[in-house]
């Protein structure tokens, strides 16, 4: 992987924004593209303290891309609300689903929240209260168990072993895993087989698994020539490669201890974040598909959080004991302004760099 030289004038320019910099703002080879992409996010908030996409759900996903590039999302005020702020306020409403808990979870633990306390509610306990104890699933959908399995591990929960079997049944025969987690051949698709291995690894499941195997087995025979992956092929939508699919992808294969720029997943000198990268627009923001106009969010958020080389769960905390909170980075109501100006300068010395250096220049 190669080193973005120009990084310390990224720092310096954050330091002059006045955002505090903590240790996980200066690592990592693509830093500076995930700084320029959270600009872009940044301008986005709403006025409650959301994101948009899908309410809750996709607050959650910006509030992984903040926590990954070592930034505070109690600190992203837009109104003087957060997004932390808000998935409290609406705590309540989404405890009937096992996939919402768990997202809600995992987005408190890495804000420094409780989630034993989130918004007045016991998000453990009642995502605990969530299996099926006569089949060890949580919730509807192999995503909402996965989201389930690895929010449990991040607060240090027992994981059920009726829960691990279940994904394990879940498996297709192509080796990966399907939204619903039916396990008829042909189901299968690149996001539920992705989140299901960081599930499984997060449980304890070693990488060496013969399930583990046959899921990049899988992932194999779905990556692009370009190097990124589709949602799932052969597909009557089209087998373009997609921002999300690749970032989500990039996170399992960190997880299960592979090197997504290594000589396993280059195609024709062709990486998987090389093919996310490419998908960069100069406002910072990502698109879903190169074919589709228009920076899409949740690609953006998905991004950041691979481009930083994070797979889930992004955090750990004992929960039940002392919380574990994070310093805050003290941004003012003027954040979204600062970052950008700071997200801009660092896209446009990125992307200079990135296309002249090959994916493996040193």
């Amino acid at each position: 992987m190669r080193v973005c030289r120009s990084l310390p004038l990224v720092l310096i320019l954050l330091l002059l924004a006045n955002i505090p910099i903590r240790a996980a703002w200066a690592s990592g080879p693509y830093t500076q593209a995930a700084l320029a992409a959270l600009s872009w996010v940044a301008a986005q908030q709403q006025a409650d303290g959301s994101f948009p996409g899908f309410g809750a759900s996709s607050t959650a996903d910006a509030v992984y891309a903040i926590c990954a590039v070592g930034g505070d999302p109690n600190g992203f005020l837009r109104d003087g609300h957060s997004p932390i702020s808000y998935l409290g306020d609406h705590a309540g409403e989404f405890t009937s689903v096992a996939g919402s808990l768990g997202k809600a979870i995992l987005a408190a633990v890495c804000a420094g929240k409780d989630p034993r306390a989130f918004g007045g509610v016991d998000l453990v306990a009642t995502l605990e209260k969530a299996r099926d104890p006569s089949t060890g699933r949580y919730g509807s959908d192999l995503a909402g168990h996965a989201f389930a399995l690895l929010a449990l591990t991040s607060v240090g929960r027992p994981i059920p072993t009726a829960a691990v079997t279940w994904i394990r049944q879940a498996q297709t025969p192509e080796g990966g895993w399907s939204w619903s987690g039916d396990p008829a051949a042909g189901g299968a698709d690149t996001n539920s087989s992705a989140l299901a291995m960081q599930a499984l690894l997060a449980a304890g499941v070693s990488p060496a698994d013969p399930a583990l195997r046959a899921a990049l087995a899988y992932l194999h025979a779905q990556q692009n020539a370009d190097g990124g992956f589709p949602y799932v092929k052969p597909s009557p939508y089209g087998t373009d490669t997609d921002a999300n699919s690749t970032a989500y992808v990039v996170q399992a294969l960190l997880a299960a201890g592979e090197d997504p720029e290594g000589p396993a997943w280059t195609v024709e000198g062709k990486t998987p974040l090389a093919a996310l990268l490419a998908l960069q627009q100069p406002s910072g923001g990502f698109l879903w598909q190169a074919a589709v106009p228009g920076e899409n969010a949740l690609a953006t958020y998905q991004a950041i959080v691979a481009l930083m080389l994070k797979p889930f769960p992004l955090a750990r905390a004992m929960v039940g004991e002392v919380p574990a909170i994070l310093p805050k980075t003290g941004l003012a109501e003027s954040w979204p302004a600062l970052l950008a100006g700071v997200g801009a300068v660092a896209l446009s010395v990125g992307l200079a760099l990135r296309r002249r250096a090959a994916p493996h220049a040193g």
